[in-house]
């Protein structure tokens, strides 16, 4: 009966009495309205009386779980719902579960804006049962206005979408895990246990903007003891609930004092979102190794200080307040950083930083940098988005791949200095292996021929596959124009990749060069003039087409090539 779904065990037992006797003693109960599709509620409603009044006599004091769950699927449904009340059945079961010696209770009840209420009567039992492990209760108003939870062999507790009840103290020495998200009226919790692991709290916004409804938090450890993990979201956070003995740390969409130091020696993993008035941040973290800072929609600019986390390999700034010669100095500085996300940091001017072993740098919207030049022997990958001014843009990288997001311009609103602009910002792109160029048009991608006869170098000469996403379909005589155009991007490439996402398609174009001592001499519109490496047109060319049909443009590509050939 464990390897098999509630649905299908109720089928099993019609086969055999054998079949029929395991399942009427099977010690699990799981009513869900979405395993047992009855469109009418009175219906299921019906059902799951029916069906507990079957097996219940069977199973007393040895019931092992019970899950109730209902979902409103469509809104008629919930209309309906005021005309059928669960609360006399939940009451029942919950009543059997309590003097049953069950172990998991999960109880879930999602209609919307309604919350169905619990009898004290019927919850009271369950909170300090000695035989419960596993808590669980979604969409109640539990009529208890202070529950105090004693379970001794409580493991998980977690308590959703409630409302009814301001405070929450849990007392459990086995306790492990703790999930409490978006409880209305909850104004404080009070965790104490010797085995807690894992604490998840979700707080509710306010109808005011940018309001978070305050909740205090408190954790309460032995001594050398230490979370896996903390979650906060929608939190009015202070800083005596960020020094919390805890592995990994993420606070999100939540209010920080103005000015924060946390010190955490415990912590390897931060991540902090700046919703509040947060202006300057000091950690103090020598172990972590992953620490992520953005600033929210409400939030504030914000100075940070890491300088005493030496062991970061991961660094990824958002919105932060940043110097030039603050990433000149930190960065250079941090040994074993592997990856580093600059995005939307608006002081910043000059990227310039040595870093032998950076693998990952992600530089996107930090709208008054100029120049970036990046000393990174081991770095792979490369993604900007931004200005494409920015110049001299140097990556000392011999085996780094680029992605490369260009602005959005309309087909017919693409600047007439777009192209020379764009012919040298991609030239510092030169010596990279794999080029991916993103953009919504491809009009800002096909060159002008004029301008390709006057500047006979090609910006990306040595690159041999460039990969080109759009946000159109491909078809028609564009195809052509912008593989022309990526010819003359990169005159020699193995590999053209096009892909659209509008369509999901990816299609690819192949080369094969052999030597051709005659097209060698000869000058096709002085395209290589006097350069010693020459373009795929002076080449016999072995081309293979993947992806490419009548509807993409698959038959004038073929013309193209023909024409020189």
């Amino acid at each position: 009966m464990d390897c098999l779904s509630p649905k299908d065990s109720n089928k099993f037992s019609i086969l055999s009495k054998t079949f029929n006797s395991s399942w009427l003693t099977y010690p699990v109960l799981h009513f869900d309205n979405i395993l047992f599709p009855i469109q009418d509620l009175h219906a299921f409603n019906a059902f799951v009386h029916r069906y507990f009044q079957h097996r219940a006599p069977h199973i007393v004091r040895c019931l092992r779980k019970l899950r109730f769950c209902y979902k409103v699927q469509l809104p008629s449904d919930f209309c309906d719902f005021h005309f059928c009340d669960f609360q006399p059945l939940v009451t029942e079961l919950l009543y059997f579960a309590s003097h049953n010696n069950c172990k998991v209770v999960d109880f879930e009840v999602d209609v919307i804006t309604l919350f169905l209420s619990i009898p004290y009567n019927a919850l009271h039992p369950m909170l300090s049962s000695e035989f419960i492990t596993t808590l669980k209760l979604s969409g109640f108003t539990l009529l208890i206005p202070d529950p105090v939870i004693k379970c001794p062999a409580l493991k998980l507790l977690s308590i959703t979408f409630c409302t009814g009840f301001q405070t929450l103290h849990v007392v459990s020495p086995s306790l492990v895990e703790v999930e409490i998200i978006r409880c209305q009226e909850l104004k404080s919790v009070i965790v104490e246990s010797d085995e807690i692991e894992c604490f998840k709290f979700v707080g509710v916004q306010s109808s005011t903007i940018n309001a978070i409804q305050p909740c205090d938090i408190s954790i309460k450890l032995v001594a050398n003891q230490c979370l896996k993990s903390m979650y906060l979201e929608n939190v009015i956070v202070s800083e005596t609930l960020l020094v919390v003995a805890t592995k990994i740390l993420h606070v999100l969409r939540s209010n920080l004092p103005k000015n924060m130091k946390i010190y955490n020696p415990n912590v390897e993993i931060l991540q902090l979102e700046n919703y509040g008035v947060m202006e300057n941040l000091v950690v103090c973290a020598p172990n972590v190794e992953c620490f992520e800072y953005s600033q929210g929609f409400w939030g504030r600019s914000c100075a940070i200080d890491i300088s005493t986390c030496v062991c970061l390999t991961l660094l990824a700034l958002e919105g932060a307040i940043i110097t030039d010669g603050w990433v000149k100095s930190l960065v250079s500085a941090l040994a074993c950083l592997e990856e580093l996300k600059i995005i939307k940091c608006d002081m910043l001017e000059k990227i310039e930083f040595k870093n032998a072993r950076l693998e990952t740098l992600v530089v996107e919207g930090c709208s008054k940098l100029k120049a970036a030049m990046v000393d990174a022997p081991n770095l792979l990958h490369f993604t900007y988005s931004g200005s494409i001014d920015i110049y001299p843009l140097l990556i000392l990288s011999t085996k780094c791949n680029a992605n490369i997001k260009l602005k959005h311009y309309s087909p017919h609103s693409v600047p007439d200095d777009w192209f020379p602009r764009l012919s040298r910002f991609l030239s510092c792109f030169d010596h990279f292996n794999v080029i991916t160029i993103s953009c919504v048009s491809t009009s800002a991608l096909i060159f002008p021929r004029e301008l390709v006869l006057t500047n006979m170098v090609s910006p990306l000469h040595d690159v041999k596959h460039v990969i080109v996403k759009v946000g159109e379909i491909l078809m028609g005589r564009a195809v052509p124009s912008l593989v022309e155009s990526l010819l003359w991007l990169t005159p020699k490439p193995d590999i053209l990749t096009l892909e659209s996402s509008v369509t999901g398609k990816k299609n690819t174009i192949k080369f094969q060069y052999q030597w051709n001592g005659r097209k060698m001499d000869e000058e096709e519109d002085n395209c290589c003039f006097e350069l010693l490496i020459k373009c795929w047109r002076h080449y016999d060319l072995n081309i293979e087409y993947e992806g490419f049909d009548d509807n993409n443009g698959g038959d004038q590509l073929r013309e193209f090539f023909a024409s020189y050939l």
